[in-house]
């Protein structure tokens, strides 16, 4: 069971230096950004034939971004593509009848939604889970505030756009 990172939500690697550095898994926080899922920091962009085989999601959200913010976008291709990796692998590591557990919730960015649930239920099915099953889930008590001003920076002025009020829980079974 996991809650992976929401694209474009914020830089998971600078939320979580301190706790890096203290725990001994990094000596620098930069060589966290290096392996953060989606990263786009010293890593070849994906060709567009590559973001096509991420499924009709991401190359949608793909072709969405690039007209708003083509370097969001490659960081958005770059960020499906490594979830697609994260559930190979997921699938691997678990014994026959084992289930996965994914929680996310779909982002904004430049008003083009990015549809996270979408894109992990297909490539969750694309990957080898079969019953893959999802739930919506409201978010009602939250640490961190659930608006957003205009230039997309957290607030807690409740006239401000509310971000992140539902997670989807994504189940998927190893056959």
């Amino acid at each position: 069971m996991t809650s992976p990172p929401y694209v474009t939500s914020y830089n998971y690697a600078d939320i979580h230096q301190l706790s890096a550095l203290w725990l001994g898994f990094a000596s620098d926080y930069r060589d966290l950004r290096k392996n953060m899922i989606g990263n786009e920091y010293q890593v070849r962009p994906l060709t567009l034939p590559e973001i096509e085989r991420l499924g009709p999601c991401a190359t949608d959200t793909y072709h969405s971004l690039t007209e708003k913010d083509p370097r969001r976008a490659r960081s958005v291709a770059r960020y499906f593509s490594d979830m697609d990796k994260t559930f190979v692998k997921c699938w691997r590591m678990l014994n026959n009848g084992g289930m996965a557990i994914f929680v996310i919730g779909n982002t904004r960015y430049s008003g083009v939604t990015i549809d996270n649930q979408r894109h992990l239920t297909d490539r969750m099915t694309n990957a080898g889970f079969r019953a893959v099953t999802e739930f919506k889930r409201r978010v009602s008590l939250k640490i961190m505030t659930p608006y957003r001003d205009a230039r997309g920076r957290f607030t807690d002025d409740s006239s401000q756009r509310r971000v992140y009020g539902e997670e989807f829980v994504v189940i998927g079974r190893r056959p």
